[in-house]
């Protein structure tokens, strides 16, 4: 059976507040399934969500022209 936790639990453990949580999930940067009027957040969302997020391939011989 897969483990849930809510937006409070995941921000707990990444550091950051639950309001962060709840903005990534608005962005579409973090899945979660919504029961009722909560949300609650698989560990398998959790992985997909990191994994996407560090696809992204970074030349580190070349200067940031931002």
């Amino acid at each position: 059976m897969e483990k849930y936790f809510t937006p409070a639990e995941v921000a707990s453990h990444f550091g950051v507040t639950r309001e962060t949580v709840y903005s990534m999930i608005s962005r579409g940067q973090l899945d979660a399934y919504r029961f009722g009027r909560s949300r609650r957040i698989s560990e398998q969302q959790i992985k997909e969500s990191m994994s996407r997020r560090y696809q992204v391939v970074i030349d580190a011989t070349r200067p940031n022209m931002a």
